[in-house]
This record gives C-alpha cells, structure tokens and sequence, in this order.
C-alpha cells in the first residue's frame, strides 16, 4: 500500500519538472560568421542590428567578406562598416540576412547559465561557462569544458550567451584575451555592445523582419548591374519603360 499523499505526490512531480527545466540544455542559434583575415579566421556575431566584430580587423575600405555556416552548407557575403568604437564594429551584410542573436536586457549575472556559440566539424555547438568569482573580477568567464587557449584562439570574436527564459540571450562577445592564473576567459561586455546600436533601436523588444527567398535558400543576390523588370513601378520623374515588341516577321 502506497502511504504517500496525494498532495506530497504533486509536490514530488513539480520537483521534478522543475529540475528538468533547469537542466535542460539549450541549442545552439548558429549567429556566427566566419571573417577571413590575415591571422586567419575570426568569428563575428550576427544579431537583430548587424554583425558585430572586433574593430582591430576592420582595413581601411571598411568592407569584410565573411561567411555564414549553417547546418551542413554555407555561403558568401560581404559587409560594409556602419559605426564603430575603440573595440567594435558594426557592419551590415550586403545581402544575406544570417541567423540573428537576441540581445539581452541586462548584462551577466553571477547565477546565469552562460554558454560561448563555437562550430566542431560540420555541426554548431555550446561551451558552457561561467563567471569567476560570480562577476567581481569584472567580464571574466571561466570555461566548464574546453581547453582555455584553444578556445581564446579558435573562437576569438565569437558571441557569449546567457540562457534565461528558456532561450539563449547574447551578453557578450570573446575578445581573444585569456588569463592563465587564474585561468579565465575576457570578453567584452553587454554595456560596450549597446553603445553602437542606433538611437531607435530597442533591444528589449525583438522585432519580426519578413523571410527573402534568397536567405531561405543560402544564395545572397548581387544588385548590382541587375535591371529592373517592367513591372517594377518606375523612380518619380521617369516614365515606365515600354514592353518590347515583337519583332517583324519575314515572308521570305
């Protein structure tokens, strides 16, 4: 005979739902791109008002050519600078639209679950992470799993997230700066990632972009030199072009 109350077996079922939810282990987004540089590939982060990358890799033209992975297949693109600080850049793709970071609405607390977006082989995957001494050091994470340089080399640009109501929101992004005593990682911080964003931008609130045919299909569009058809709606002050006739016919 089963002694336990019903009401303790309630107790005991919620207990355990909320474990599973606290253990639950979330997926990766896949907002990085890959920028080839002369130090070789450096990660960037795609979110909601543009890519983010370190300013150090920024040449004079302004312009980056990066790549974005997802899944098992990829494209090309390029991205032109938007604004810029001592540390950041903003850039926005020329045609692409990849996979967007939701920014959080403040910066890493010390009981967050925080996780670094890095790519093994042909699959996305997360580093669970943490911060030292919970954030009184300052932007400093200790990695759970991983190898310390590794990671600081391999992922050096690539986005830090916090995982709060039940998705993952990003926090931060690596610098590429690592400490060995004690062993933690740098990264620049929420409160340095908001000052590029423009004045109308919200980023307590995330906004609903329609889907292009060419992001749904990985193949970016190049505008340039393409004519418009005669069924785009012609520029103020010019007339709509003529549909092309038919050319003459011989009898010959």
């Amino acid at each position: 005979m089963n002694s336990r109350s019903p009401a303790l077996r309630l107790l005991a079922s919620a207990a355990l739902l909320l474990a599973g939810a606290a253990c639950q282990v979330p997926a990766p987004i896949e907002a990085n791109v890959e920028f080839q540089t002369e130090r070789g590939i450096v990660r960037g982060i795609s979110t909601e008002d543009g890519l983010f990358a370190l300013r150090e890799l920024l040449p004079p033209s302004g312009e980056l050519s990066f790549r974005y992975r997802t899944g098992n297949g990829f494209f090309d693109d390029r991205a032109r600078l938007v604004r810029q600080s001592d540390l950041l850049a903003l850039l926005e793709p020329f045609s692409s639209r990849p996979h967007q970071a939701r920014f959080a609405i403040y910066p890493a607390a010390y009981d967050d679950r925080l996780f670094i977006e890095v790519r093994t082989a042909d699959a996305a995957d997360l580093l669970s992470c943490h911060l030292l001494d919970e954030g009184r050091r300052g932007d400093l994470v200790v990695l759970d799993e991983g190898e310390l340089a590794d990671v600081a080399q391999r992922y050096c640009g690539a986005g830090l997230f916090a995982w709060r109501e039940g998705m993952l929101q990003l926090v931060g992004v690596l610098n590429g700066v690592y400490a060995e005593e004690p062993e933690a990682l740098a990264f620049i911080g929420l409160d340095e990632l908001v000052t590029l964003l423009p004045a109308t931008s919200n980023f307590f609130e995330r906004r609903a972009q329609p889907y292009r045919a060419d992001f749904e299909y990985g193949t970016p569009r190049d505008f340039e030199g393409e004519q418009p058809a005669v069924s785009d709606p012609p520029p103020p002050g010019e007339e709509s072009p003529a549909p092309a006739s038919d050319p003459p016919r011989s009898d010959g």
